[in-house]
């Protein structure tokens, strides 16, 4: 019975360390699988970053573009006005610089415009070449 005894506490031992190991490899099962979530978990988060400040540059790519179609409309109008200024300019140049033509030359109207209703200063009822205007006909 003593052989019978010591083979049952060798194999109660056996049992035991066998529990023993593997309580250990489900503790590290258990800690491979939390380190596994943690490594998952911050993939995550990192993709999360990376995507809001892809979004983020994006928009603030797609507002420089409208910000420089903006400048680049601005700087275009200014150029038009510049080239119209240049022109008229240019056109009002020749004007002044062209010689007064023979044969037009100015000519002085000895017939006064009639004016009636005011005097020249702006006082009214006197014509320019009769009675006042209270008068007509006289």
């Amino acid at each position: 019975m003593l052989e019978y005894e010591r083979q049952a506490e060798e194999r109660a031992k056996e049992q035991e360390r066998m529990q023993e190991e593997r309580d250990r490899m489900a503790e590290e099962q258990a800690r491979l699988q939390r380190e596994q979530e943690r490594i998952a978990q911050e993939e995550y988060e990192m993709e999360q970053y990376y995507e809001s400040e892809a979004l983020k540059h994006a928009e603030e790519l797609r507002l420089h573009e409208l910000e420089m179609r903006k400048h680049q409309e601005r700087v275009r109008a200014h150029e038009r006005r510049l080239q119209d200024h240049e022109a008229s300019a240019e056109a009002f140049a020749r004007v002044i610089a062209m010689p007064a033509k023979p044969g037009r030359d100015r000519q002085i109207s000895f017939f006064a415009p009639k004016r009636t209703g005011t005097n020249g200063n702006g006082i009214g009822g006197v014509n320019a070449d009769g009675p006042p205007a209270q008068f007509p006909g006289v």
